[in-house]
């Protein structure tokens, strides 16, 4: 399990210790990966962080590099290396609930799926955020007809088996590595299922997703639908 810990240094503390004790209870072999890239020259300890949780709890891993993108090159950098036959990623900051790892998991585990992920029913961040939110996942329904029945596209944990991962064509770098993901399971035909969640506030620091943000998200959209990959992955 990959736990994307950008500038989380007040957050993963107690989310990483809850969720190495959900993972505790597999009766298999598990690692969690802290993802804590930097942008050089910012101020920033949550690599430092990490690493002192990492060197604390067994089978938990720090990876900490100069930054060389947003949110899907933390993601990748993470997921390229996991070993296990299910890998998954989480935000660290405590929104999502630790608990929907484990049961993202039961559900892949023991039913026919190769990405299960959650969708938020409920949201404690704030009117902006929902709205991005609703935005998004409205155009992203109108240009992929194929996604309509589902809910929310860039919520997590996702987890998915490793061999699917390992065939997909991802290339973003930023916030729309989510929307990457979803949409090459489509293109591949392979069974999606979402779980609902309640997504919690985020109190004592902003949001690093402004709203601006939402244009970034429909831009990337729109590439994709009426570019060459939309049209090569649906000729798969």
């Amino acid at each position: 399990m990959v736990v994307l810990c950008y500038r989380g240094v007040g957050d993963i503390i107690p989310f990483v210790e809850n969720l190495h004790r959900i993972m505790s209870k597999f009766r298999f072999s598990w690692e969690i990966i802290l993802v804590a890239n930097y942008w050089p020259g910012q101020e920033d300890i949550t690599a430092e962080t990490a690493g002192k949780l990492a060197a604390t709890l067994p089978n938990v891993s720090c990876i900490a590099l100069p930054k060389q993108g947003g949110m899907g090159w933390d993601a990748r950098t993470g997921l390229n290396v996991c070993k296990g036959k299910y890998i998954g990623f989480i935000d660290g900051d405590g929104q999502f609930p630790v608990e929907a790892v484990f049961s993202c998991f039961a559900k892949i585990s023991n039913d026919d799926f190769e990405l299960v992920k959650t969708y938020r029913v409920a949201r404690g961040d704030g009117f902006y955020r929902a709205l991005i939110s609703t935005v998004y996942n409205f155009v992203f329904r109108i240009l992929f007809p194929e996604y309509r029945g589902y809910g929310d596209v860039n919520s997590k944990p996702k987890i998915m088996k490793r061999e699917v991962y390992l065939r997909m064509d991802l290339q973003s770098d930023d916030w729309f590595f989510d929307a990457e993901i979803v949409l090459n399971c489509l293109a591949m035909n392979l069974r999606i299922y979402e779980i609902p969640i309640h997504f919690h506030s985020l109190d004592h620091r902003k949001s690093f997703v402004r709203f601006t943000a939402i244009f970034e998200f429909v831009r990337h959209l729109f590439n994709y639908r009426f570019g060459p990959r939309y049209r090569r992955h649906n000729q798969v």
